[in-house]
């Protein structure tokens, strides 16, 4: 396992290795994305599949905003977990009035959680920046209890702006790349702050380390954190996005592929 400083963490490893036919690399943590239209419209797609109850893990929890938003809509325990410390700090202040609400710092390889203790993992925008894809899964299959569900958003490689931005050399770009996820990997990964995903390619993976496939879909962004478009554009945009959830081959540009795994 590498250990990385906090300072390390923020600034990105670029280092990369292969595990077989998939790189090993550790890219710059992603930034919270709860907003409250997000929560509702992310958490909303598992609450509506009946699966938000039980105990579930926050898998790169930042703030925690998701961990608790989890019991108010049908969670009976919560625990948020996330490699950066300051982020857990800010999450415990969260769970001072809260008993079934906690929050711990750990690595992104290995969790400091018993066997088999949660119903569901909820691992939002986090796998595209994990160091190791394989191993992380790993982990959250020991955590999960049998039939317990990995929900998984990750960047879609069809959609066609790369939302983290990119960096040439040591200068970072952060508004949103077009036609970058459509690069081949082993190009396109030279530049970018996340991974991204084909989404068979990521269904492969899950399926991979002993997953069932329960859901496939897609999340389409509803530009609360980053306004891609002026503002009564978004209003109009938001009110049809149950529309493009709903549109077989639409759909498929979602900016980010939604998949739930369940363990046997």
């Amino acid at each position: 396992m590498i250990q990385t400083s906090q300072t390390e963490t923020r600034q990105g490893l670029r280092s990369q290795s292969k595990r077989g036919k998939r790189l090993v690399q550790h890219f710059y943590p992603g930034e919270s994305t709860a907003a409250s239209l997000n929560v509702q419209y992310r958490l909303g797609k598992i609450r509506d599949l009946g699966l938000l109850k039980g105990e579930w893990l926050d898998y790169g929890c930042a703030d925690g905003a998701y961990t608790e938003a989890m019991l108010d809509l049908g969670a009976e325990k919560a625990v948020g977990v996330d490699v950066m410390e300051d982020r857990i700090e800010k999450a415990c202040e969260r769970a001072k009035e809260r008993e079934n609400l906690q929050f711990f710092h750990a690595s992104d390889v290995k969790l400091p959680l018993a066997d088999e203790s949660f119903d569901g993992v909820w691992m939002n925008e986090v796998f595209e920046h994990v160091q190791d894809e394989v191993q992380t899964l790993r982990e959250l299959h020991r955590v999960l209890r049998p039939g317990g569900h990995l929900v998984v958003i990750s960047p879609n490689r069809w959609f066609p702006f790369e939302g983290h931005g990119m960096h040439i050399g040591k200068r970072n770009f952060w508004q949103p790349v077009p036609i970058l996820p459509w690069l081949p990997p082993q190009i396109g990964q030279r530049f970018m702050h996340a991974r991204n995903y084909w989404p068979s390619e990521l269904r492969k993976i899950i399926r991979d380390e002993g997953f069932t496939l329960h859901t496939k879909s897609f999340i389409w962004p509803v530009l609360e954190v980053h306004p891609w478009l002026p503002a009564p554009m978004i209003r109009r945009y938001q009110k049809v996005i149950p529309v493009f959830d709903s549109m077989p081959v639409v759909r498929c540009f979602g900016v980010s592929n939604f998949i739930i795994g369940q363990k046997a």
